[in-house]
């Protein structure tokens, strides 16, 4: 489907799913760099070792000899959401027709951590309340040469959750993850002059998605429908169980079987996805202008990566009722010829109200540009400033192709000018964003500096499209760290950092989440009408070792 009337990520997550997940929220929060989190992420000109493969590949020219690097991250990610009132049309909805909505005034929180692991189908549910992965890399400097050559392993997203299964988010997200580990990473930085370096990297990459949400559709349409079929069923003229009405059946093969409205679980989506393949590149540049003040740039290039797996829907049993009893009238055969028309898959060789097959997800990593200085303010005292700017506007939307028609799909061309069969687009319209970054580091003495930074992170998530896929509004990374330099050229770093994000959501104001646009944005809207408010933190621990062999 189109943008307007899509449906979940599977990003999401997973954003997320899908890089839902990065949108200046957590880009470089899994590089597991201690160096690069506790001077906040601004080393553009101060690039840290092996990393530099990710930060600025011209850095890599500071590392002589032969180099190996190990890293340990351990994060901790939770999110909350609380879900208000309505505004005013859906006040009158709701009263209008005695619905109850199990979301309003309800609060939703998660600290599951859930990840799509390579290879492994579906989501794996983390045993600790913190996420560990072990990471590293090597490098090489040939004796005398200007060269150096490195490759890396290293995770530029692995992030995700699980939500309870009667938890109030759940249906922008049951569980969710998105990941992309970079398992190989050729890299060279060139030392042209005493002062001036450049560099490039290529990555190769696995990605992976995996999401799965419970669907809903707070619609005035359906709204209709419900009253349609409770006035057949008041006036009597409802077929019996098993006998249909031979034209049209609006009461379902068995009228004892709730009704489907507004408020009603429609179906659950689950998909997964991966590739083993996912290239990109990177070049940077490192100049050293004076003896206290180096400048640095990067260019990550654009990347998209075409992810293959299946999905599943199971439908509810008012879902299978109403449309099955459609189904099986005279005329379903005449309404089929003119437009495509939901069976309720009673009937379905998968099981009943059950629909499941290929599918392939498109997610693009966009560019991204950084530059900063390093300014050597006094002998022991640096200061770090970068600037960032991420083409987030690719992300317009997130396309999953399916292999048939979807019965979901089919009522969503019904009702909505923007729908297609096979493919739905889950929306994003995502804005290009400019952040800065700062990081200090104080050389203690000869073996021991200190080190501290502040990243403040805007969204690139506009107001208008905040959701509970991805709860996160502007941001605040606060870290600190420190560098221990051993006996035999040993190096020991240490970073931690926090992070926070708050948004609110006023009733009515996003079209990803809770537009009131019943028409135009019909699909998934699943907290039409309803205010909400969204907190994330994140807690960070980094720890690395250097050493050469």
């Amino acid at each position: 489907m189109k943008t307007q009337t899509a449906t979940m990520l599977g990003a999401m997550l997973v954003a997320g799913p899908i890089s839902i997940s990065q949108a200046a929220l957590v880009e470089n929060l899994t590089m597991g760099n201690a160096k690069a989190l506790a001077l906040g992420n601004a080393v553009t000109a101060d690039p840290p070792g092996v990393d530099s493969i990710h930060y600025n590949p011209a850095g890599l020219t500071q590392l002589k000899g032969r180099q190996y690097n190990l890293k340990v991250l351990a994060a901790s990610f939770g999110f909350t959401v609380e879900f208000g009132g309505y505004d005013e049309t859906t006040q009158q909805l709701v009263d209008n027709n005695g619905y109850y909505d199990e979301v309003a005034h309800t609060t939703s929180e998660s600290d599951t951590i859930g990840l799509r692991i390579p290879f492994v189908e579906g989501i794996t549910e983390w045993p600790l309340p913190v996420l560990i992965l072990p990471l590293g890399g090597a490098s090489y400097n040939p004796p005398g040469s200007d060269v150096t050559y490195a490759t890396a392993v290293y995770a530029p997203m692995a992030a995700g959750y699980v939500r309870d299964d009667d938890d109030p988010a759940r249906f922008m997200g049951q569980h969710m993850s998105l990941a992309k580990i970079t398992y190989f990473s050729p890299s060279f930085g060139v030392q042209l002059t005493d002062t001036f370096s450049v560099g490039a990297s290529l990555g190769f990459s696995w990605q992976g998605v995996t999401a799965k949400t419970q669907i809903r559709v707070p619609n005035m349409a359906l709204a209709f429908g419900e009253n349609l079929t409770r006035d057949f069923q008041n006036q009597g003229i409802c077929p019996d169980p098993g006998d249909p009405d031979p034209y049209i059946n609006f009461c379902g093969i068995d009228p004892s079987v709730s009704r489907l409205g507004p408020f009603t679980d429609v179906t659950s989506l689950e998909f997964d996805a991966e590739t083993p393949v996912v290239p990109n590149f990177n070049v940077g540049w490192l100049w050293q202008v004076t003896e206290w003040l180096s400048w640095g740039m990067v260019y990550q290039f654009e990347s998209t990566a075409n992810l293959d797996g299946y999905y599943r829907l199971e439908y509810n049993e008012e879902w299978v009722n109403f449309f099955d009893g459609i189904y099986q009238s005279g005329l379903y055969n005449t309404i089929t010829t003119l437009v495509a028309f939901p069976t309720g898959q009673a009937n379905s060789p998968h099981g009943r109200g059950v629909e499941e097959g290929d599918a392939e997800i498109e997610i693009i990593t966009p560019a991204h540009f950084s530059t900063g200085i390093a300014l050597q303010v006094t002998p022991k005292l640096q200061l770090n400033i970068d600037a960032k700017w991420t083409d987030w506007k690719v992300w317009d939307g997130l396309k999953v192709k399916f292999d048939q028609p979807l019965d979901f799909t089919k009522l969503a061309t019904l009702v909505s000018p923007y729908s297609e069969l096979t493919e739905l687009t889950i929306p994003r319209h995502y804005k290009s964003v400019w952040n800065w970054a700062f990081g200090v580091e104080y050389r203690y003495n000869d073996w021991l500096a200190l080190r501290a930074g502040y990243e403040p992170r805007k969204s690139s998530i506009p107001d208008d499209k905040q959701d509970v896929l991805l709860p996160l509004g502007d941001a605040e990374l606060f870290s600190l760290g420190f560098e221990w330099l051993m006996p035999g050229d040993q190096v020991l770093e240490v970073g931690v950092g926090y992070m926070t994000a708050k948004a609110h959501v006023p009733a009515g104001s996003s079209t990803n989440a809770n537009s009131s646009d019943h028409f135009n944005n019909f699909i998934y809207n699943p907290y039409a009408g309803t205010e909400f408010s969204s907190s994330a933190e994140a807690y960070l621990f980094e720890l690395s070792y250097t050493a050469p062999f």
